[in-house]
C-alpha cells in the first residue's frame, strides 16, 4: 500500500511558492541517461522557482546530451556529484529510485516526485499522473495554476523545455500518448515561445530535435544497422550494443538513444528492443540496459517489470544480467514472444 502523501496540481504549486518564500534552495533530480522529458521538465521546473524567487539545482548522473544543449542553454548543465547545500528534493521523470543512479542514496530524502509513468514505484510523496504524454504536461499545469494565481508571469523559456520535453516524449507527437489534451496544453505554450522574438520559435525548436545531427550522429546509424537483428517471424528485431562495439566505434552514452529506432521502424516489427552492455559487466557476468517499445498490442511495461523495470504500454526500459550476450538476448526474446503469443 502506498504510503506516501498525494499532490494534486494546485497543492503542489503551493509547495513550490512556499518554499521559495522561505528561501529553501532546491535539488531537482532526474534519471540517469537523461532524454528530452527529463532535461526539458527538469530545467522548466528550475526556471519556474526561480521566477518565484527561489534558487534551484538540477541533478542526475548523466550530462545533458548534446542535441538538447542549444535548447536548453549553454549556461545550463547538470550537477552529477551532489556535494552542495540544499534544503529540498524533488525528482522529475523518475519512476523509481533506481533510475536515479549513482543519486539513489538521495530517494529517501524526496519531498516530492512529479512523474507520469504507469508503473511507478511508490518512494516519496508525488504528482502522478500515468495518462500525461509527459511530465511536462504536469510542469505545464503547475506553471498555469502558478500564472492564474498571479505570482508568475508567462516566460518564453519555460514554455520552450515544456514544448522540447513533451516533444520528444510524444515522437514529435505521433506516438499513442498524444491526447487532445495534449495539444492544447502545446497551443499555448507555442504561443508564448513563438511570440518571444528574442529566441528560437517551435520550428527552429524541432528542426534541433529531428533534423539537425553532426556526422558522427549518421554514421553512429550505420553501426547500428550493421547490428541490427530480425527474428525468423520478423516481428521482434533488436540491436545488442557492447563493450567493444562502443569502444570500438567511439560511440558515448548519450549517443545511443536513436538505436532503437532503427528496428521499430521495420513495417513488420512488433516489438523492437535494444540491450547496452554496461560498464559493471565481468568475465563471469555481463549487465545489460534495455529498452523496448511496441508497436502493437504489447505492453512493454509488462515485460519491463520482470526485469526490475518499467514505464509506458508501449516504451520501457529495465535491465538484465546473463552469463553472456547470447543468454540475455534469450532470455528476453523469450520474455516477448511469449508475450506476444498472449496477444495474438
Amino acid at each position: 500500500m502506498n504510503e506516501f502523501k498525494s499532490f494534486d496540481i494546485e497543492s503542489c504549486a503551493c509547495f513550490l511558492a512556499d518554499l521559495a518564500n522561505n528561501n529553501k534552495k532546491l535539488l531537482i533530480i532526474t534519471h540517469r541517461n537523461p532524454d528530452g522529458d527529463a532535461v526539458g521538465s527538469s530545467f522548466a521546473l528550475k526556471k519556474i522557482y526561480e521566477l518565484l524567487g527561489g534558487s534551484a539545482i538540477c541533478a542526475c548522473q548523466s550530462h545533458i546530451p548534446e542535441y538538447l544543449k542549444k535548447i536548453v542553454g549553454n549556461n545550463e548543465e547538470f550537477l552529477t556529484d551532489v556535494n552542495c547545500e540544499y534544503d529540498t528534493i524533488i525528482t522529475v521523470d523518475t519512476a523509481s529510485p533506481s533510475q536515479m543512479g549513482d543519486l539513489q542514496n538521495l530517494s529517501t530524502k524526496v519531498a516530492l516526485s512529479i512523474d507520469h509513468h504507469e508503473n511507478h514505484t511508490p518512494y516519496a510523496p508525488d504528482l502522478r499522473d500515468g495518462n500525461a504524454s509527459a511530465a511536462g504536461e504536469l510542469i505545464f499545469k503547475i506553471y498555469n495554476d502558478l500564472l492564474n494565481k498571479g505570482l508568475i508571469n508567462k516566460n518564453a523559456k519555460v514554455c520552450r523545455l515544456i514544448y522540447t520535453a513533451i516533444s520528444t516524449d510524444t515522437g514529435s507527437f505521433q506516438y499513442s500518448n498524444t491526447t487532445p489534451e495534449t495539444m492544447s496544453i502545446l497551443a499555448k505554450v507555442m504561443e508564448t515561445v513563438n511570440n518571444d522574438s528574442n529566441s528560437m520559435n517551435t520550428a527552429e525548436i524541432s528542426r534541433l530535435l529531428y533534423h539537425s545531427k553532426t556526422l558522427k550522429e549518421i554514421l553512429n546509424k550505420k553501426v547500428f544497422i550493421d547490428n541490427l537483428q530480425i527474428t525468423d517471424n520478423r516481428r521482434i528485431g533488436y540491436i545488442v550494443i557492447t563493450r567493444e562495439i562502443m569502444l570500438k566505434n567511439d560511440l558515448r552514452e548519450d549517443e545511443l538513444g536513436g538505436a532503437i529506432d532503427i528496428p521499430r521502424a521495420i513495417d513488420t516489427v512488433e516489438c523492437a528492443f535494444v540491450l547496452k552492455e554496461e560498464n559493471t559487466s565481468s568475465d563471469s557476468e555481463k549487465s545489460f540496459r534495455m529498452s523496448l517499445r511496441s508497436n502493437s498490442e504489447l505492453n512493454v511495461a509488462d515485460i519491463c517489470k520482470k526485469f526490475g523495470g518499467g514505464g509506458h504500454a508501449k516504451a520501457a526500459g529495465g535491465s538484465i544480467t546473463a552469463e553472456s550476450k547470447e543468454k540475455a538476448i534469450e532470455i528476453v526474446l523469450n520474455e516477448i514472444n511469449s508475450a506476444l503469443n498472449e496477444v495474438i
